[in-house]
């Protein structure tokens, strides 16, 4: 790639990054307030519950005895855990039409809320190119989607997910390999900290021969998944990739600190901070836990295309109890693609993909 190339591919990336910025805020302030609207709502019954007893106090100082009508008794809805919110959202993503415009599932959007997105959504459009995108609010399941149902080319973005498989089937020993406590661990740490970090091409070929398709395809028995099963470079939809990080967060996330593998975890999730390219990482703040993953390809065997998925945690979101550590705040799920039409050629198409040292965003 000349520098002028590069030059542009960066500067374009950067675009790339600024619209998926106005995409992704847009949902996910619909989604946080639409979640948040229940918990609101209760604690603006609760205060306006107490106020009438203390002004009845008062008044009962300065009159004889008034009659006093009892207030209602405000109605609190538990905050489900994750072990009911992880299958909400699986079934929330069963239920998206993945052909629509702007679909939603577990959440209503009023006129204005749909208004705005759909201004957003439009300008990808306007500008040339396909964007489709999932976002999933892990305090409730409810789920957001454009043209989620639309397959198009992970690049790399499969391979955060193909990696938590190999953890979570225990086909590695995650401690094992955070600590390098093997020399056959040592090499896999390696493998799995270019992958993450830098996106190298040859050291996730190396896990993909070595482990193969089967924990990938175990991994997602039982969410609904139906494209991208295989854990390799290949046509996968937004709904399936929330599908796939829907799962990643419930491992990364959602073990208790006592677990036997709670170090592994945590190590694994850390090699997905500030991803090379994510616009995730790159669009949200220091304070917030962001653990993403993008993949990108410009113009080999005539594909165009940049997706980036993973996870947000709000800052100060890690700080409540141990057990229920993230699930009160509004964690999302997000994956927004963007191609043009493109020919695909079949020859040898697992080296289609970009090479790590170039930044290779949407033309």
């Amino acid at each position: 790639m000349a520098d002028a190339q590069l030059d542009n591919a960066i500067v374009r990336h950067t675009q790339s990054a600024s619209r998926w910025k106005t995409v992704c805020f847009s949902a996910l302030l619909v989604a946080a307030l639409s979640a948040a609207s229940m918990g609101v709502a209760v604690h603006q019954t609760t205060a306006s519950a107490a106020a009438p007893a203390a002004s009845a106090t008062a008044t009962m100082q300065s009159q004889a005895q008034p009659t006093v009508s009892p207030s209602p008794t405000p109605t609190i809805t538990p905050t489900p855990t994750l072990a009911q919110v992880v299958p909400a959202a699986f079934a929330n993503l069963n239920q998206l039409d993945g052909s629509s415009t702007l679909a939603s599932a577990g959440v209503e959007l009023n006129e204005m809320q749909r208004s705005q997105l759909m201004e957003r959504i439009e300008d990808f459009r306007a500008q040339g190119y396909q964007a489709s995108f999932v976002v999933v609010d892990m305090r409730t399941g409810a789920a957001i989607a454009s043209y989620g149902g639309m397959p198009m080319y992970t690049a790399s973005s499969i391979k955060a997910p193909y990696i938590v498989s190999l953890a979570q089937t225990g086909a590695v020993d995650i401690n094992a390999v955070a600590t390098s406590a093997t020399a056959d661990a040592a090499g896999i740490n390696r493998l799995i900290t270019q992958t993450l970090q830098v996106s190298d091409n040859d050291t996730y070929e190396a896990l993909y021969k070595r482990f193969g398709a089967a924990p990938t395809m175990q991994w997602l028995a039982g969410t609904g998944a139906t494209t991208g099963l295989n854990g390799y470079y290949g046509d996968v939809t937004a709904i399936d990739l929330a599908r796939m990080w829907v799962n990643s967060y419930d491992y990364l996330f959602g073990a208790s600190a006592d677990a036997a593998d709670a170090q592994g975890r945590t190590w694994l999730a850390q090699q997905m901070r500030s991803s090379l390219n994510s616009s995730i990482a790159a669009v949200h703040g220091e304070g917030e836990i962001v653990a993403s993953k993008a993949g990108w390809i410009y113009g080999e065997g005539n594909l165009y295309a940049y997706n980036d998925a993973g996870i947000v945690i709000p800052a100060g979101s890690m700080q409540l109890g141990e057990k229920a550590a993230g699930l009160c705040a509004r964690h999302a799920h997000e994956r927004v693609c963007a191609r043009r039409p493109a020919h695909r050629a079949r020859a040898d198409r697992r080296r289609r993909h970009a090479r790590r040292v170039n930044a290779r965003p949407l033309p």
